[in-house]
Parts: C-alpha cells; structure tokens; sequence
C-alpha cells in the first residue's frame, strides 16, 4: 500500500483524530478518497487473507467456489479495536425476516450508543461530520451541527431507529440492520452489504460464498481480481436464501463505511454518485448508492456498485 493509505495491524491501532477540513468546494469523490486516506482499515495477507477462487456471471447459479471467502482473520482485530468491538456487538439485535417486528431492548439501545461513541473518535466520521457542516447539509429541516453529542443524535436516527420495510406496519427495520446486517425480503437476501458479518457468518458456516462476479474492463486495460482486492462483487446464499449481487468492501473499518454513507445520505440528493477510487494503484470506479425511508429521514440502503476496476 502507498504511503497514504494508512491500513495498520490492529496491535498498532490508535483512532487518529487529525484531519484535515473539508470546504463548500469539496467534491464528494475528493472526500471519498480522504475518506479511504485516513481510514485505518486491515492490511490484506497479515490480518486477513481471502480466497476469491472462481468468477461467475450473474445468472449462473452454479457454485463457482469450493472454499469459504474468507481463510482466517487475526482475532485481535476483535478484541483491541473498539470500533470493531462495539459493530459486532450490534449484529445479534436484529430479526432477519422483514415483517418480524423488532424488539429493541435497553441493552440495545446501550450498545448502539457504545458504537457511535467509538466511532465519533474516529478520523473518518470527525471528517464526515465536518463535511457535512461545510456542505450546510440538513436533517429534519435543521443544519446539522458543530455538536458532535447532536451529530451522534442525528446518526442514531438515521441509522437505527426502526420503519416499517414490509408494508404492513410491523417496525421491522432499519438503515444499520440493512446494510450491515442483511435481511430477508420475498425469498431472497436484501442489503448485507459488510464484510465483517459476512466473515463472522461464513465462519458459523451460514454464509456460503458462490464466486466473484468478474470485474469489468476499461477500455482495452483488465485488472484481474485477486485476493488483495479491497472491493469485491460476489454472489452468495445466506442460510440457504440467495444473493445473485452483492458489492462490498473488505478489510476497510466500521467507521469508513458509516462516513461514507452518511454522507452520501445527508449531502446528496441523488440516489447515484459515481466517484474514482484509488486504492494503492488499484483504480476503481465506484456508485455509490443510496436510497431514502421514511420521508427522506431514514437510511434505506447505502451501498456501492463496482462499474470499473482498472490499475
């Protein structure tokens, strides 16, 4: 990795909390890449090693990997790293079946406090804070304030307070429990889109890795996807329910993707934003997405769609 990227053995990990400001002239994708420069995310082959095996296209419903995604990944980055303490501590909350209403204890709802405080001492979420003040971003008719104990209010309502997903009233849902978590929705897997859960899962033996979905090319440049590659499109069954696509980002921290979806969710209103990432001569181009519940209040679904990977 380049001397910007500052992934980190998890031994070694210490929340930095120098940043640089953003403006009002800030590009999303120039906070992106700051975004993924200040992230303290794992080094590929010393605290994780995957295994990405076979491509497959789409359509093919036949397992094109024998082998679990994920060969091992170093326990301490579990027990020394609050963030990542904390984010496992919230994947146990939830009921995958939409329409299960879901029943939030105090013990929850102390531990969803716990993550947002770890991750508010973050480089990347103290960025994504000032990014979204420089922008005037608002949230419930409000600009969103210097306070971080009001920012950490904000998050808490756009990510974990329930809606209803399935129509019929049930509160069954949420913007963390999509994304991170992963629900099931008409027979199929909707959301899921962190790799932490999916190693843990995978590990339980409930996730069943099926092949990568094979990168496309620009122009007449290919970049083959390998086990060091930070985003990953693959196609799994989760206790058996299939996802046919799934995009997400592997070895990067709880906080850079909470930064990254907030602020696509809080300073754009599109639902599409397509940026260049470049992560250590990898190049990839990204859409980053995200869909609005609950009269713009509340996450939907953030996620990102791999369009290019090029070196």
């Amino acid at each position: 990795l380049p001397p910007s990227a500052p992934a980190v053995a998890s031994s070694n990990y210490s929340p930095s909390t120098s940043f640089p400001r953003p403006d009002a002239d800030t590009t999303f994708n120039e906070a992106v890449q700051k975004l993924w420069d200040l992230d303290a995310r794992l080094i590929p082959n010393q605290n994780y090693k995957i295994d990405v095996q076979s491509s497959k296209h789409p359509c093919n419903k036949e397992d094109a990997a024998e082998e679990p995604l994920f060969t091992y990944v170093k326990p301490a980055v579990f027990r020394k790293r609050p963030t990542f303490t904390t984010f496992v501590a919230l994947l146990n909350n939830y009921s995958a079946y939409t329409g299960e209403e879901e029943d939030v204890t105090e013990q929850e709802l102390q531990e969803n406090r716990a993550f947002l405080n770890e991750v508010m001492k973050t480089a990347p979420m103290k960025y994504c804070h000032q990014y979204c003040i420089a922008k005037g971003c608002t949230y419930k008719g409000k600009e969103i304030s210097g306070s971080e104990s009001e920012f950490k209010r904000t998050l808490d309502s756009i990510w974990f307070e329930l809606y209803s997903r399935s129509g019929r009233r049930n509160m069954d849902s949420s913007g963390f429990e999509h994304v991170f978590v992963g629900e099931v929705k008409n027979g199929q897997v909707s959301g899921f889109h962190n790799w932490i859960m999916f190693y843990l899962e995978e590990k339980r033996g409930n996730v069943d890795f099926r092949g990568y979905i094979k990168p496309k090319c620009r122009d007449s440049s290919t970049a083959e996807t390998n086990d060091d590659d930070p985003v990953l499109t693959l196609q799994f069954r989760w206790n058996g329910v299939e996802k046919f696509v799934g995009t997400c980002f592997i070895g990067v921290t709880p906080e850079f993707e909470m930064a990254l979806y907030t602020m696509a969710f809080l300073a754009y209103e599109e639902d599409e934003n397509v940026i260049t990432l470049d992560a250590g001569g990898e190049m990839f181009d990204l859409n980053v997405k995200c869909h609005k519940y609950d009269r713009n209040t509340k996450v939907g679904s953030c996620y990102v769609e791999a369009l290019a990977h090029y070196e």
